[in-house]
């Protein structure tokens, strides 16, 4: 209830009242009424006042003036309040005050005088006023976050509004858009909430001065467009967070990133689908709020279905964002909602030039796109700058890999690559959606306008859109380089046309023999291009065909044609869910006919691959062998990036097999070498050369071994390295097998779940989009491990169950040991002790048999903790079963002090730390203090290490047996 004059105006509720008397108007006179009050004394012109109180109407204007001369009538002595200003339009001279009630005083302002007026309703945004307000309940900090022109400021007001006529909180309005330093915000919040000068310049003055002022009632402050202060008002919003009366609604285009905030991501109005009715386009509050802006320019436009259906298509062209359909809306008038539309379809470059000309009264940002462009692109760091003008060329969704190949910079790791896209994410330059693991990029028509213009000026048009031509060329029908390796040396028909050519050649009607030859060609094309999936069916059936050709007719295919085929099937069927026995079966068939006809390039893509099959599946003993036979072979004849690939790869198997050390002395020379080979830039390969980078894996397993070796630091800053040697002409196979085997599970051992989430969901994006069978069930297997470490046990075991049981359909056991140890573990404390004894076993069996030995002592260990679980749950069921519990303790501390030995003996002291603090606790539980303590004295050094959770754990045990002991010997000196 407000009062204004004599009246008391319930705006809800639509009443009016005089002396406790209700008086009768129209509804109309009531709207303008509301919309007088709205303006907080602003004069409000004719056309703004008919536009909101009869919206999509042909009005006369002595239509208006009837209804003001009723609204003055009802004022009585005070109809002077309504003032008309000549030319201009009307103005409500008073500004309305709260009815009094019994914590304020008569006359005080409740809506904040300082709300920015908007003349017409808001349109299409009901349903986030509602969940709003609600939020706001329980919400310190409410951040409405969105891009520009997104209409957050529109949407904070109307909030605004409606908690001041709603409830009895006051409302103040803080605009920052114009506030650039930490005093001019300061400044603003002081003139905001009206307090004196005596606390000007001094932060904790004016925030106490805030806190002091909100009343029992509470309060609303608003601050409007903070991102430029981004870091001010998030400290400040904190602080004033601690306020349980004090409501923070910020409106940003970022977050503001702190403990206190509730994120509301503003989305763009609804638009309506291409096939929708008439009715339900109008119904969307894209097309409505254009028609309503375009009605007031030229008021007869849009009423017939076939221009609603192109202010429909304007508005996705738009995509649905507020600011860019009022300004082409305001077009409507020049240029007809038909010429509207076809200079949006046509003509990408002129879109900004077209959304331009705002209203005079809005912020400059406001009044052209290109201007609220120009404010978010300014905010960007140099790195984001160069990705967003180098995305302009992406029209629709595009991945992870896209970006990477057309806006990579050539020397640009990976790594930055990511922190940039997640800048242009949160300053909502960038949308990102799922489509179930694969995450997907899009930049809305006008961000790439803008970016296309950006990228003219900086005079790179010519070189990024040469980059996506050759990203795209192997996907669509532009000419295609069709070449068996990533060297290409000549130009041949487009891939499309080959695609068409190899279907009919194995037709009925066509030439099988002259589709094996094509295949030849075409499925190296495929595998350079990423096309994983193709490549292998497209192999698949040539071989079939191969082998099912007559004699004479199999003579004629060309030895070379037969091992790239059986190259390429080979090299693919590990990544689309086969076996590693047929990978190897083709690698050896490749093998023998390299060494037949004297290949010495084919004959080490061919070792190399059957070393990774038999890495796939845990065979380490047959990898010994290859990686032996490659660097044997490679010193007689081969490059020197076949030696270092070959060195990396023995050091690998050296890892898995158990010598740490032997591969960590053996992977620092060769990595030397490699940096030694890089001084002067990228060394020139050769198309002899292996096509993997043995910097990138032999960089992750050093990491691996640092952290195995008890220096966490170190595997974190290896980590991060083998992810910037990563480059975009590479990404795939090779970003998904450092994310699986060394990033993800190197973050969740060290403690850092944040980041392990993060390049978690890159990995799965990844594994799903080039349909890695392999990677995706590795990525359940490690999503099931973050579960377990953040308290989601059930279904972290689940996962972890479901993944490994999908890897051991496949035979894929590399590196899996670390996970069943994880899984025997989680079993074991759910009470499944068989189910994780016969886990543990089979485990064992495998690494016995095939010399799987890099986490042994790790295996064993939780071989103890099982024993010891067991020992507890026998206690607990009666007095036989505590007797018989003491021979599994027993065997659980002998398999404890057994994985420690190994640990000791294979150099991994991580793994030797888990086995001490298992078994020290074990001592320490039956009060053993003393030989709990001698346990991990060697170990003390550790704790230094806080993150990790092996050092907390170490930390608290340690202070717990101390106390123990300092308590015991207090007591005997007692005694």
């Amino acid at each position: 209830m407000v009062k204004i004059g004599a009246l008391r105006i319930h705006f809800e509720q639509r009443e009016l009242r005089r002396d406790g008397r209700a008086l009768r108007i129209s509804a109309r006179a009531f709207d303008i009424l509301d919309v007088l009050y709205r303006a907080n004394g602003a004069i409000v012109s004719k056309d703004d006042i008919i536009d909101a109180v009869w919206p999509r109407q042909v009005v006369e204007e002595n239509r208006l003036q009837v209804q003001i001369a009723a609204l003055r009538k009802a004022f009585g002595e005070d109809r002077e309040l309504i003032k008309t200003v000549t030319g201009r339009g009307y103005l409500l001279v008073k500004r309305a005050a709260a009815a009094p009630s019994e914590h304020s005083e008569q006359g005080e302002p409740r809506a904040g005088a300082d709300l920015p007026f908007y003349a017409t309703p808001l349109i299409g945004r009901d349903d986030e006023v509602a969940r709003l307000l609600a939020q706001l309940e329980q919400a310190a900090v409410l951040t409405l976050a969105g891009a520009g022109g997104v209409g957050k400021t529109a949407l904070a007001v109307r909030v605004a509004q409606a908690v001041g006529e709603t409830t009895a909180r006051t409302v103040h309005f803080v605009e920052l858009a114009s506030a650039p330093t930490r005093e001019a915000v300061l400044a603003a919040l002081a003139l905001a909430w009206r307090i004196g000068p005596a606390a000007l310049g001094d932060e904790a003055r004016v925030l106490a001065a805030i806190r002091d002022a909100v009343p029992p009632e509470g309060a609303l402050l608003v601050l409007d467009n903070a991102e430029h202060v981004i870091d001010i008002v998030a400290a400040l919003a904190e602080t004033l967070a601690a306020s349980s009366a004090l409501r923070v609604l910020v409106t940003s285009r970022e977050p503001l990133s702190i403990r206190a905030e509730t994120l509301f991501r503003v989305e763009p109005l609804a638009v309506p689908p291409e096939d929708a009715s008439t009715p339900t386009m109008l119904a969307h509050g894209a097309v409505a709020l254009f028609l309503q802006r375009a009605r007031r320019h030229a008021p007869a436009c849009g009423n017939d279905a076939a221009s609603i259906r192109l202010v429909a298509d304007i508005c996705r062209r738009l995509d649905g964002l507020p600011l860019a359909i009022e300004l082409a809306a305001a077009r409507v008038a020049t240029l007809g909602i038909e010429g509207v539309a076809v200079r949006l379809r046509d003509s990408l470059d002129d879109r900004l030039d077209l959304l331009s000309g705002g209203p005079r009264d809005a912020s400059p940002r406001q009044q052209t796109l290109r201007a609220t462009f120009d404010w978010s692109y300014a905010l960007l760091d140099a790195n984001a700058q160069a990705l967003l003008r180098n995305l302009a060329f992406f029209a629709g969704a595009f991945t992870f890999e896209a970006v990477c190949a057309v806006a990579a910079e050539p020397d640009e790791p990976v790594a930055a690559m990511i922190a940039s896209l997640g800048e242009l994410i949160a300053k909502s330059l960038l949308a990102v959606e799922f489509r179930g693991a694969i995450a997907l990029y899009r930049l809305t028509e006008s961000t790439r306008a803008y970016a296309m213009g950006k990228l003219r000026e900086e005079g790179a048009l010519r070189r990024v859109g040469e980059r996506h031509l050759r990203y795209l060329q192997p996907h669509i029908e532009d000419r295609a380089l069709l070449a068996p390796t990533r060297t290409l040396a000549r130009t041949r028909p487009s891939l499309d046309d080959a695609r068409r050519a190899w279907d009919w050649a194995f037709s009925p009607e066509g030439d099988a023999v002259l589709g094996v030859a094509l295949a030849g060609s075409l499925v190296g094309t495929l595998l350079d291009a990423g096309l994983v999936h193709e490549c292998h069916e497209r192999a698949a059936r040539a071989l079939a065909a191969l082998d099912s050709l007559p004699p004479e007719a199999a003579k004629s295919v060309d030895t070379l044609c037969e091992m790239r085929l059986r190259a390429a099937f080979a090299a693919t069927v590990l990544l689309t869910g086969g076996l590693a026995a047929d990978a190897a079966l083709h690698w050896r068939a490749v093998l023998k006919r390299a060494q037949a006809s004297g290949d010495e390039a084919f004959a080490a893509r061919a070792l190399w691959g059957l070393w990774n099959a038999a890495m796939t599946a845990g065979d380490i003993h047959a990898s010994l062998r290859f990686a032996t036979r490659l660097e044997v072979s490679a010193a007689r004849a081969g490059t020197a990036w076949q030696q270092l690939c070959a060195s990396a790869m023995l050091a690998a198997s050296l890892h898995c097999f158990g010598e740490h050390g032997q591969a960590r002395e053996r992977l620092e020379r060769t990595l030397a070498a490699i940096d030694a080979l890089h001084a002067d830039g990228p060394p020139q390969r050769l198309d002899s050369d292996l096509a993997v980078d043995p910097r990138i894996f032999g960089t992750g397993t050093l990491a691996r071994i640092a952290w195995l070796e008890g220096d966490p630091v170190l595997a974190l800053q290896l980590t991060q390295r083998a992810l910037n040697h990563v480059r975009a002409d590479m990404l795939e196979p090779t970003l998904c097998h450092l994310l699986a085997v060394v990033v993800v599970p190197l973050k969740l051992v060290c403690g850092d779940l944040a980041e392990a989430k993060r390049h978690l969901a890159l990995l799965r994006s990844q594994a799903a989009l080039h349909r890695f069978d392999g990677w995706q069930a590795y990525g359940e297997c490690l999503a099931g491990q973050l579960d377990l470490q953040t308290g989601r046990e059930e279904q972290g075991l689940a996962r972890l169950e479901a993944g490994l049981a999908q890897l051991a359909s496949r035979d894929f056991r590399r590196l899996v040991a670390p996970l069943e140890a994880t899984c025997a573990q989680a079993l074991a404390a759910a009470g499944r002790i068989d189910d994780a004894l016969n886990m543990l076993e089979a485990a064992r069996r495998h690494g016995d048999l095939h010399g799987d030995s890099g986490f042994a002592a790790e295996l064993q260990r939780v071989r103890g903790v099982v024993e010891l679980v067991r020992a507890q749950r026998l206690a607990h069921v009666s007095r036989a079963g505590k007797a018989g519990a003491a021979r599994y303790v027993e065997a659980g501390r002998r398999a404890l002090h057994e994985a420690m030995q190994l640990a000791h003996e294979q150099g991994a002291r991580l793994l030797a730390l888990r086995a001490a603090l298992d078994l020290a606790a074990s001592h320490a539980q039956d009060g053993a203090a003393d030989e709990a303590a001698a346990l991990l004295a060697p170990f003390e050094s550790f704790v230094e290490h806080r993150s990790v959770p092996e050092a907390q754990r170490l930390a608290v045990l340690l202070a717990s047996l101390r106390n123990r002991v300092a308590h015991r010997d207090s007591f005997n000196a007692v005694d």
